[in-house]
């Protein structure tokens, strides 16, 4: 008979392989599970398990990419998840299963709440949490348990209490950051042994600074009011202890005190707000609503502001503003013109299209004014005229890569264009140092404000019908700028979605086109959004091509509803709209791309978006010779919406079916909000297709 002990052991080993299959996940799906305890996890659209790969590793040869996730060897040795807006928090549990994970980084996210349990990751050995929200306090024994932790980036976030002594006890551990946080108390005595990297500058900690820790520069201990790092007489060490009794009599004069400071501030506004109330910059809108915004800014920033019509701003009128208070305003007027005339080589406004009427620089300075924007070629505003007329001004700085002459044949060209799509300048003032650019102003604004500002009426018009109204209506009006314009060196030069104004039925009206040989280009290389793309980023001239990749940019910003990081100067913020779709559609998830505000409504247009999107990734070719030319991209768009179209339209007319059958059967059935909204789409997406009598043509050959 067998001993006792040994069948023990016996059931022990049948018990620990049957238990590890209970517990064994996949790395798969321990990322799917770490994915779920993020929100705005958008950017990880990657992250999915698919029918062809199963249960693949991430890291097994085939397998489709996860976005941020690092392989060695066919393991996962490190998740690189910075900079991707992720929020909500870090499921440490699903990261321990991880047996080669040995860096993490999920710096410059939304994370908050208490800092996770990150020192259940025994083997990890670089942590980088910087730049969050994460709160609380450190453990005691945090450090304990971190024997192979090279690099711990913990700055700037909001933790606060002591440090732990543990730091002793992380004995590989080469460099701590711990700066910008609200840390207190004193240090602890002893440095980890190997650390070769510490700052812990701007927190909140006091007493002095121990000789182990003297051999790292001061500076990293500075922004402690009370840490000392060498003590002095003339500066207190510890916080003073008040008592009760103290405090409460210095708290009615620290109140007074208080008070008298926000009252002192309060008139300080006011004086401001009043000088400045007629210059405000809305921000949210800086390329029609304003000069060439190159720096519109993500989303989150845009915010409309109160308008200011009816309060003068004089400031596009010359330097001294004063002339407009002193004397009769029509002299005061003549006198603004004479002085812009003046010195500069120029006269009157030259009027190069009346559709709007006929008008001269001195109806232009008794307008109403107000500055509605500000760009890499100077500022914008607005101007409501004596006969109730209201234009956009813009005042362009660097326009002088031309002479006088050629400058004025190029402005009467781009104002006898006539397109359905486009909007000509009406006039211009010429003068060397800078022009005025006069254009209708269009009171809804540019697709970019419509589709990131604060989606109001606007946006909830902006559904699928009508973004294919918008991407034909664009791919037309550029193509016919390439027909006319061929011999420039890029035709439109400037083409994104903050130069797109939306006529009221939505109809896309492009502006700023055709400057990119009246721009030197040396004094202002980022005023063309079309210098921005590949080619010209390596070095090489702009060309036709860069508008087909503008093209494409604005196409998947439609397609995705996501702020494309391109229109960014310095690149940060936004979403890489290029790499982000190529990828997906190269490992076929397409459909992850598409705005949820429009296929929660248009599910059956999938297909169609997929084709679109299709177009636009062709277009945003890194390789320019590999994309197509403008007029064959339009004339895919073209095709590709033409059917879409024809898709809703089937659609909208089998659903009018069902309604009346319903209603001859007696249903008081109401109406979804869906279908209102399509209702609506459908008479919106009649016109498109037909000719603009007030534009002309809506043909894009030339």
């Amino acid at each position: 008979m067998a001993h006792p002990l040994l069948l023990l052991l016996l059931a022990a080993a049948a018990a620990v392989p049957a238990a590890a299959a209970q517990t064994d996940v996949t790395d798969a799906e321990a990322l799917m599970q770490l994915k779920k305890s993020f929100t705005n996890s958008s950017s990880l659209s990657s992250w999915l398990i698919t029918s062809t790969d199963g249960d693949k590793s991430p890291c097994a040869p085939g397998s489709h990419e996860w976005h941020g996730v690092v392989c060695s060897r066919g393991k996962v040795t490190g998740l690189r998840l910075n900079g991707l807006r992720l929020g909500g928090t870090v499921d440490v549990g699903a990261l321990v299963g991880f047996r080669s994970l040995r860096s993490v980084s999920f710096a410059g996210n939304n994370f908050s709440g208490p800092l996770p349990a990150v020192d259940r990751l025994t083997s990890i050995k670089s942590m980088f949490f910087s730049d969050n929200q994460f709160t609380g306090v450190l453990p005691d024994d945090f450090f304990s348990k971190l024997s192979h932790l090279k690099k711990l980036w913990l700055d700037h976030n909001e933790l606060s209490g002591a440090i732990p002594a543990s730091i002793a006890q992380a004995t590989s551990l080469l460099e701590l950051h711990l700066a910008h946080n609200a840390f207190s108390g004193e240090l602890p005595p002893l440095p980890p042994p190997a650390l070769k990297v510490f700052d812990i500058s701007w927190n909140d900690l006091e007493g002095v600074v121990p000789e182990a820790f003297r051999k790292f520069d001061a500076g990293r201990f500075g922004g402690n009011q009370y840490l000392c790092y060498v003590p002095t007489s003339d500066r207190p060490c510890k916080r003073v202890q008040t008592a009760g009794a103290s405090s409460s009599r210095r708290s009615p004069m620290a109140f007074v005190t208080l008070l008298v400071s926000v009252v002192v501030v309060a008139l300080v506004l006011c004086l401001c707000c009043n000088r400045s109330s007629s210059s405000r910059v809305r921000d949210f809108d800086p390329a029609h609503r304003g000069g060439d915004g190159l720096d519109e800014r993500p989303p989150v920033y845009m915010v409309k502001q109160v308008s200011t019509t009816g309060k003068r701003s004089a400031s596009w009128l010359g330097k001294r503003t004063g002339s407009l208070l002193r004397g009769h305003r029509r002299a005061a007027s003549a006198a603004k013109a004479d002085e812009l005339g003046g010195g500069g080589g120029a006269g009157d406004l030259v009027i190069v299209n009346n559709c709007k009427g006929v008008f001269g620089l001195t109806d232009l300075m008794k307008a109403a004014a107000e500055v509605i924007g500000s760009g890499g070629l100077g500022s914008a505003y607005k101007a409501v005229m004596a006969n109730g007329v209201a234009v956009v001004v813009k005042r362009a700085r660097d326009m002088n890569r031309a002479t006088k002459d050629a400058f004025e044949a190029e402005m009467k060209r781009l104002g006898a264009m006539s397109h359905a799509n486009l909007l000509p300048p009406l006039a211009y003032h010429y003068r060397r140092d800078e022009k005025l650019l006069v254009y209708e102003y269009i009171p809804k604004g540019s697709l970019l404000y419509v589709l990131h500002g604060d989606r109001g009426m606007d946006y909830a018009g902006l559904d699928w019908p009508t973004r294919l109204k918008v991407a034909v209506g664009v791919a037309r009006g550029t193509a016919f700028l390439h027909g006319e314009l061929a011999g420039h060196e890029v035709p439109h030069g400037n083409l994104k979605s903050a130069n797109i104004l939306l006529a009221p039925d939505f109809e896309p009206l492009l502006v700023d086109f055709g400057y990119s040989g009246l721009i030197n280009h040396m004094q202002s290389p980022n005023s063309m959004i079309a210098r921005r793309a590949p080619e010209c980023a390596a070095g090489h001239p702009v060309g036709a091509k860069a508008d087909v990749y503008c093209l494409g940019i604005v196409l998947l910003e439609l397609l995705t509803g996501k702020f494309p990081s391109l229109y960014l100067q310095n690149a940060k913020g936004g979403t890489d709209l290029v790499m982000w779709a190529t990828s997906a559609i190269a490992d076929g998830y397409e459909r992850d791309l598409f705005d949820q505000a429009i296929t929660s409504a248009w599910k059956f247009a999938l297909p169609d978006m997929t084709r679109l999107m299709r177009v636009a990734v062709d277009c945003v070719e890194m390789d320019a010779d590999k994309r197509p030319d403008m007029k064959v991209a339009a004339a895919r768009v073209e095709e590709v919406v033409a059917a879409a179209m024809a898709t809703v339209r089937e659609r909208h007319e089998a659903a009018g079916g069902e309604r009346d059958a319903a209603a001859a059967g007696g249903s008081s059935r109401s109406s979804s909000h869906a279908q209102y909204v399509r209702d609506g789409s459908m008479q919106r997406i009649t016109s498109v297709g037909e000719r603009s009598s007030r534009r002309g043509s809506n043909d894009y050959s030339s």
